[in-house]
């Protein structure tokens, strides 16, 4: 009898292994490689200076709590850079993450996926890839996030002036 639970148990354990890469892993092995950009930071270091934007903007902004940013510039990656597109966007199709756009021209793709639902959004994910210059990774992690809020701040994108960017998130994205 012991023999069989032990034996059911290494079966069990030997089936919920997986060989695909988990996006968490992916950026943990990412950011210890020299050639990315990443950063983990608080939205309280990015978004300063919101008082031009409406107190409902402003409202939404504020429940994005952290945000994770991992880059691969072409001049870094060399030849990596179409591989790491590929297993970027294999791991993101074999993810939990529900798509909320995509768009792909001229060499230029970019998704935007969320994790969650309508009434509680724990993850959004934007994806970026231009093959002339890299490719650009968000992982924004939100407390009390609703659909409404994305809403808001993808329609109000073009008010929030790059310039209000903290000064130390701008030289991680000029790197």
């Amino acid at each position: 009898m012991i023999k069989c639970l032990t034996l059911l148990g290494f079966v069990v354990l030997f089936l919920s292994c997986k060989d695909e890469v988990s996006l968490q892993n992916y950026l943990v092995e990412k950011e210890n490689n020299s050639d990315f950009i990443s950063a983990s930071l608080p939205s309280s270091l990015i978004f300063q200076n919101l008082d031009s934007l409406s107190t409902e903007l402003n409202a939404s902004l504020q429940k994005i709590k952290k945000i994770n940013l991992l880059a691969l510039t072409k001049t870094k990656a060399g030849g990596l850079l179409s591989d790491e597109n590929r297993q970027l966007n294999e791991i993101l199709a074999n993810s939990d993450y529900e798509n909320l756009m995509n768009f792909k021209a001229d060499g230029r793709a970019a998704k935007l996926l969320y994790e969650g639902d309508d009434k509680q959004i724990d993850e959004l994910i934007f994806y970026g890839f231009d093959a002339e210059m890299g490719l650009l990774f968000l992982r924004m992690h939100g407390e009390d996030l609703k659909a409404t809020d994305l809403y808001n701040i993808s329609q109000s994108a073009q008010q929030l002036d790059l310039n209000t960017l903290a000064p130390g998130f701008k030289i991680i994205l000029d790197k």
